[in-house]
């Protein structure tokens, strides 16, 4: 409840305070100014306080090259803000000696949480600098090889990621439906890969060998690693097509990855959705307008909330509610995007962004807080 410390029907500070009374009168009316004073100046002091104590956050991002990233950090950040929480993001720039680095960097700075992608297999070395300092963490994205609320670490509090091998097997089945038998009787794909090594590249490409050992027609003639981001992408499907101009469809491991693909086939005089089809994963705004257009035939995500939702369990953790055991591993289920179903994920979700109340999934502003965790899905 606010102090108030003037005001028509209470002495206080300014026009409350009389003066025209006897001389014990003011001693005790100068008296209780000087209490009000006091009191405003603790209140003020409370106030600092708290603002002080606001938690410091780390975050690491594999590159900020890439609109999903940028997506996942915006995501924090409105979190961040709606919480009270100081957050601090550093860019790995897609090199594994940055994300060491910045972990160091955190660590030396005494943050209090720490939430990273351990891409490269960053996961023990970043997990034991933080476990050294007492630092908790959670992992997003890509996983380590070992649970949370493990003896292993204790401070690795939670995970929270995609379903990959689910989602890169719906893009494989998309792509293979969309595809006519060429000359030969079979459908001649190409595969461009994320980054090599990462739990997220394995295991997108093992829901696709999935949809492959179901669909024995299927001839993929050539695979390449885009790394994740756009223009590598570009080049090196640019390399592969000219070596297989069999190539009727494309599976790619994420929205930049598919971007790149796209501008490959613009570049040579093609049109993708018509000469070549092409799958990706992410739904990033540039991808949803690619739907939208007839050029990305299909398009699966949501999971950059996964940021956000790490944040309110972190901020929660460092206020006393620990992550419950059965939450602190989350594989996201994703929604799947054609264009049939563009006009419903904008009215669903305008601006790509569903309704998300920070405070209202917090347990510490609400105790009867649901699960920070929720899946996007169709209204109908």
């Amino acid at each position: 409840m606010p102090l108030q410390v003037s005001g028509p029907d209470m002495p206080g500070i300014g026009g409350g305070l009389r003066l025209n009374y006897g001389r014990k009168s003011m001693r005790n009316a100068v008296r209780g100014a000087l209490a009000g004073a006091a009191m405003v100046a603790m209140a003020s002091s409370a106030m600092a306080q708290a603002s002080a104590n606001r938690p410091d956050i780390g975050v690491i991002v594999p590159t900020l090259d890439a609109q999903f990233w940028n997506s996942y950090v915006d995501f924090m950040r409105e979190g961040a803000e709606a919480l009270g929480v100081n957050l601090t993001v550093l860019n790995a720039d897609n090199r594994p000696d940055q994300m060491i680095r910045g972990l160091e960097d955190l660590v030396a700075r005494g943050v209090d949480g720490i939430i990273f992608t351990p891409y490269w297999a960053t996961a023990v070395p970043g997990l034991t600098l933080a476990n050294n300092a007492n630092i908790p963490v959670i992992l997003t994205d890509t996983y380590a090889d070992f649970p949370p609320q493990s003896p292993l670490f204790p401070n690795y509090i939670a995970f929270v990621g995609p379903s990959d091998r689910e989602a890169g097997r719906q893009m494989a089945e998309a792509l293979f439906e969309a595809l006519e038998p060429g000359a030969d009787g079979r459908k001649h794909i190409a595969v461009v890969n994320g980054t090599a090594g990462t739990s997220v590249a394995i295991d997108r490409r093992a829901g696709l060998q999935d949809a492959l050992d179901a669909n024995p027609n299927i001839v993929v003639v050539g695979e390449v690693d885009g790394n994740f981001v756009r223009d590598t992408s570009q080049t090196v499907f640019e390399s592969l097509w000219q070596g297989n101009p069999q190539i009727q469809g494309v599976w790619a491991a994420n929205g930049g990855t598919a971007t790149g693909v796209m501008a490959a086939i613009t570049s040579a005089g093609k049109t993708p959705g018509q000469d070549i089809m092409v799958v990706g994963m992410d739904l990033n705004p540039e991808n949803v307008d690619a739907v939208r257009d007839g050029h990305l035939l299909f398009d699966i995500g949501g999971h950059w909330l996964q940021g956000g939702f790490a944040l309110v369990m972190m901020f929660d953790h460092l206020n006393g509610h620990p992550v419950p055991a059965d939450q602190a591993e989350v594989k996201l289920d994703l929604l799947p995007l054609t264009q049939a179903l563009v006009p419903q994920f904008e009215a669903d979700f305008p601006g790509g962004v569903p309704q998300y109340d920070f405070r209202e999934r917090s347990r510490t502003f609400n105790p009867d807080a649901p699960p920070a965790v929720f899946l996007m899905q169709y209204s109908n």
